[in-house]
């Protein structure tokens, strides 16, 4: 193949070489034409050359600005002829206005000589007074005759006229006044009136609004920036749009709606055909302004229906047909310990006599509600009535549900009645507006996980020509490993989107694909993963829906098309470079020649992307409203899909399903363990880079350096705080040292695992900057995500054949390596990465067997097909591979729960632990807690929790093994703890480190995002934090855990807008496999 590659490039430069002669060849019989023509024109003395070559230069200049021999704009002196209390003449014939001379009218009188600026609109005739710049010459007023006016006239005709350029600039203003055809606009060099005849608008202007002018100035050399008056309004726009911006409706007048706190919306704008009402939600674009207490004004809304806010009312259990309840169901107050009295009013709809046996409290003596009357037992007559009488007294700030049972006896109606206790009136206020607004709102139709399918369906069978557009990333038409497309089977498209019940569509996926219920084996690796790859494919399929818009507009930003997006860093899944935009016209009929529009995404921001389409439609690209539909890179699939497959032929069955220990004839290397802590090759002592380890962190080391298992990973197993990750880089690091031969590759799930080996690896100072190299990819690039201290490390991928494109690598300034060949990269001992990063190797040119060994970090967290993309650049015979993570902890995120069901968030790891080889036996290998040696170490020392903190989990996941290394007595954790007794409450131990708040809010949940968030959780955490800073807890011994995002931007908000110091706040995985420092304070949020 690769002779015949080069015998095919090698014709290509032959023919090359022959069209460079020809083209030779031809020009110099050109030159030669050219020659002899010259010289005859040179003959005749015609010079229309050199008059080419002035009107050429001519014409480039007025690209800029307008020459002077233009005369569009000048500088004259006139006559006043006439004037009346709007303006005037000069000259008999040139009319002026009053903004003209506004500032100089009162010195103007019948006859008076004048100086003003002129200019003369394209394809016009008469000139257009700008402005009355002085008065020259005093005239008489009336007494002067006309004869003496006509011949000043004449005389001043006979006065050079000064001409200035002009120029188009932009001017920003207030509009002041807004008439029928003319606004008044307030600009830095003042009040100027403009006449909206001819003028572009991109919105209708209305007083208050802040706008930008694109105008007609003139250029004089007066001024510091050369700008002299305003000559010609060209368009108007808003200086400043806010677009899709949630709101909610807070009052409707009859001529306009409020917005939130500092929004209005007009009645003209409000939408066709649609009539809003307090409580609505809408999404609306907004313009600045000021008008009365407002600072934005609505210029286009989409009503959106309300989602967190919404609650249903609650639902009797039983009894409904047979009592009739009405009566307040809430209450809402700003005071607490304070009692109300509420009525509920109860009415027999029953054709019998009933009698209510008692009326029970699901909270007992702790609930916030007790029974007034009745008491005793008490009859209900038909169609009769009975008062229950309930004392309300909230106790708590927050949100409660205090259940109630109404027993009859034979039947029972259960009701809730919600307490709500705020801080503020406002807040009462609003949760009283809100509670009005979801009893209103009901949802019809299929549920919404239903209409998603349908409508994913329809996306993905639209069949329009896709005209592709500038893709950021250097696609590289030569490659020496092609990585298929593995679409998805339109059949398993069809059962999975299908509009049915979840039961009839997980039987028609058995029955299409027998191998998702059978169990895992040789046979049916590949066809099984594939699957489950597949169904992970549409569920984000349909999950990248939730961008999609009927109808959006874009801007232009320089060379991109710029399309805002609502909340764009909180929104799952996240859009990343490479992933497409297509623009459908939606007003072309679907039979048409319609064509989709295929924009690349080339940067990513806080709420909006940067886009190239194709050219024919960037440049032609005027605003338009388009339907936008998002797609998704599916390389990183299509790599998983292409490893498996590899994995099977390069490791093996013996790799994926082991079934037994095979030795190694002779180990890796000939390294010894003495007494559990000198390690010696032969007879030289080798020293430990980290002088910390413990005893089996130091055997799990010497077992990897062995490496006496034939083709079966060793598995590096611990809790929480054990140093999994220290003992890697341990042994990566010997094995540099001591094994000349190894190319080594370290994988994680994440880039913040990868960013923490890199730092502990430069920390050793074990290995030279070009021994070892961080592969990162150009999306953490363009999102500036790279640490500037591991910059210098860092280098990204090209993937090419040498030769088929530019083989130049860039260096930045700050070190970062850009377009590296496997030539550069080959040369590393050490190659870091996320498991997609360094699957891209997978497609270079490096020769089977040049890696030796792959470390896995975090392994528990990545899917099986992740995790076997680094692994298939290993071979059965030279390679071996460690795996580092903890079953328990953070499992894989897999969105299909067809897929989890099946088993595909069982990682790699937790799979082998479940074989026979890393089985448990107590009884084979006492003194390693029952596990082989050669193939799994399970470390014991937690160096990171108290005691107390430690037992639980010891007891439930690791067999009450762990031993802590901190004291309960004299640590200064146990001091710490000590501290902060006050903040966490009294009657605990000082030793105990685990402490539970609770707090009864609500989980709220924004439209345009799939994250949950609880305000009265975030505010108690943020008021804890305070209570120990002032307890000399200082922000980085603080780290607040949050399973949402949006919870984490809430309570990172509340310190940002105090101007409080914020310690770190993320979710589970960011801290992850990190140490914090000891004297760390670790808050949950529920």
């Amino acid at each position: 193949m690769l002779s015949v590659l080069r015998n095919w490039l090698q014709r290509d430069e032959r023919e090359r070489e022959r069209k460079l002669d020809l083209i030779e060849r031809e020009n110099n019989f050109l030159d030669h034409e050219l020659s002899e023509e010259q010289q005859q024109q040179q003959q005749k003395g015609d010079s229309s050359c050199m008059q080419n070559i002035i009107k050429s230069k001519q014409e480039m200049d007025n690209s800029t600005w307008q020459e002077a021999d233009d005369k569009s704009c000048s500088s004259r002196q006139g006559v006043i002829t006439e004037l009346h209390s709007k303006g005037g003449v000069i000259d008999t014939y040139i009319p002026f206005d009053g903004p003209a001379s506004d500032h100089i009218y009162h010195q103007l009188v019948k006859g008076s000589v004048v100086e003003y600026l002129a200019y003369k609109k394209a394809n016009e005739e008469f000139l257009k007074v700008v402005k009355i710049l002085k008065v020259i010459e005093q005239g008489w007023g009336e007494s002067i005759t006309d004869s003496t006016i006509t011949a000043a006239v004449e005389s001043l005709k006979l006065e050079d006229s000064t001409y200035f350029k002009t120029q188009e600039r932009i001017v920003h203003g207030m509009v002041i006044e807004r008439l029928q055809s003319t606004i008044e606009v307030d600009t830095s060099s003042g009040r100027q009136k403009f006449d909206l005849e001819n003028v572009e608008l991109t919105f209708v202007p209305k007083m208050g609004d802040y706008v930008t002018l694109e105008c007609a100035v003139q250029l004089d050399d007066g001024y510091v920036d050369k700008q002299g008056e305003i000559l010609q309004l060209l368009k108007v726009f808003p200086t400043r749009i806010l677009s899709n911006e949630k709101y909610r409706v807070e009052r409707c007048f009859p001529e306009f709606a409020v917005l939130g706190e500092n929004a209005y919306l007009l009645r003209e704008n409000f939408p066709s055909g649609t009539e809003l009402h307090m409580g609505d939600y809408v999404l609306a674009d907004l313009i600045e302004c000021v008008y009365s207490k407002f600072t934005y004004r609505a210029i286009k809304v989409m009503p959106q229906e309300s989602n967190f806010l919404s609650m249903k009312k609650e639902k009797t259990f039983s009894g409904d047909r047979h009592v009739i309840i009405t009566g307040a169901t809430r209450f809402i107050t700003t005071e607490l310990w304070e009692k109300h009295k509420i009525t509920l009013k109860l009415q027999n709809n029953s054709n019998r006599k009933l009698e209510l046996h008692e009326v029970q409290l699901d909270h007992g003596h702790a609930s916030q509600i007790r029974v007034i009357e009745p008491l005793t037992k008490t009859c209900l007559g038909i169609e009769g009535q009975l008062s229950v009488i309930l004392e309300v007294e909230a106790r708590c700030i927050g949100e409660w549900a205090e259940k109630y049972t109404l027993d009859f006896m034979k039947f029972k109606v259960v009701r809730c009645f919600k307490i709500i206790a705020c801080e503020t009136q406002k807040e009462a206020d609003d949760a009283e507006r809100r509670l009005l607004a979801a009893e209103s709102f009901v949802v019809s139709g299929r549920s919404e996980a239903q209409r998603n399918r349908s409508y994913a369906k329809n996306v993905w069978a639209n069949t329009l020509d896709v005209v592709r557009g500038e893709s950021g990333l250097c696609r590289q038409r030569f490659v020496l490993t092609r990585i298929g497309n593995f679409d998805v089977p339109e059949s398993l498209r069809n059962v999975y989107l299908r509009d049915c019940r979840p039961t009839e569509v997980l039987d028609d996926l058995e029955r299409l694909y027998p191998c998702s219920t059978e169990a895992l084996c040789m046979a049916n690796y590949v066809q099984r993963f594939r699957f489950f790859l597949h169904l992970e494919e549409i569920e984000f399929f349909v999950c990248i829906r939730n961008f999609d818009r009927d109808r959006a507009h874009m801007e232009r930003d320089g060379e991109y098309l710029s399309l805002t997006i609502e909340n764009l860093a909180e929104r799952r899944p996240s859009l990343v470079i490479g992933d497409t935009v297509c623009a459908i016209n939606p007003w072309k009929d679907v039979t048409s020649d319609n064509k989709s529009y295929s924009g690349c995404i080339h940067k990513v921001l806080f709420d909006r992307v940067l886009l190239k389409f194709h050219p024919n439609f960037q440049e032609k690209y005027n605003g338009e409203d388009y339907r936008l539909e998002f797609y998704f890179s599916r390389f990183s699939l299509r790599k998983q899909h292409h490893a498996i497959s590899q994995v099977v032929t390069s490791l093996g069955e013996q790799f994926l399903f082991p079934s037994k220990v095979t030795k190694r004839p002779h180990p890796q290397l000939h390294v010894r363990l003495v007494d559990g802590e000198d390690m010696y090759l032969f007879d030289t002592k080798l020293e430990w880079y980290n002088k910390s380890l413990n005893n089996i962190q130091k055997r799990a080391v010497f077992n990897i350096l062995r490496g006496e298992a034939m083709n079966l990973p060793y598995v590096i197993f611990g809790p929480p705080g054990t140093g999994k990750t220290v003992t890697l880089v341990e042994a990566v690091l010997q094995m540099v040292r001591n094994l000349q031969s190894c190319r080594i590759l370290v994988a994680t799930p994440s880039n913040s695992a990868a960013d923490l080996i890199t730092r502990r690896i430069i920390a050793s100072n074990a290995l030279s900057p070009g021994d070892f190299v961080r592969i990162v990819s150009h999306n953490l690039i363009e999102k500036e995500l790279i640490p500037t201290e591991l910059m210098p490390y860092c280098a990204t991928l090209d993937v090419g054949i040498d030769g088929s494109s530019e083989d130049n690598m860039l260096v930045t300034e700050s070190g970062l390596k850009l377009r590296c060949k496997w030539k550069f990269m080959g040369g590393h001992r050490v190659s870091i990465g996320t498991c997609a990063t360094l699957g891209n190797f997978m497609q270079m040119s490096f020769p089977g067997g040049h890696f030796t060994h792959l470390f896995l970090d975090e392994a528990g967290q990545s899917t099986e097909p992740e995790a076997l993309m680094p692994a298939a650049l290993l071979s059965k015979d030279r390679g071996q591979v460690i795996l580092s993570g903890d079953p328990h902890q953070l499992q894989p995120i897999i969105l299909s729960k067809y897929g989890r069901n099946c088993g595909f968030d069982l990682s790699l790891l937790e799979r082998l632990l479940a074989t026979q080889p890393y089985a448990k036996d107590l009884v084979g290998y006492p003194e390693s807690s029952g596990y082989n040696p050669l193939v799994l170490t399970k470390l014991l020392h937690n160096y990171r929790a108290l005691p107390s903190i430690m037992a639980t989990y010891s007891k439930l996941f690791y067999d009450d093994e762990l031993i802590s290394m901190v004291s309960e007595e004299n640590s200064r954790e146990r001091t710490l703890l000590g501290r902060v007794q006050p903040v966490l409450g009294t009657g605990m131990p000082h030793n105990h480190g685990v402490c539970f708040v609770g707090i009864m809010g609500q989980n709220m949940q924004d439209r345009d995002s799939p994250s949950w968030y609880n305000p009265l959780e975030a505010r108690e955490v943020y008021l804890m934090v305070i209570s120990l800073y002032r307890c000399a807890v200082t922000p980085d011994q603080i780290g607040i855990l949050t399973p949402y995002s949006k919870q984490v931007k809430t309570i990172r908000g509340l310190f940002m807008g105090t101007n409080v110091a914020m310690p770190k706040v993320g979710s589970a995985e960011e801290f992850q496999g990190q140490v914090s420092i000891e004297e760390s304070i670790k808050h949950l949020m529920p």
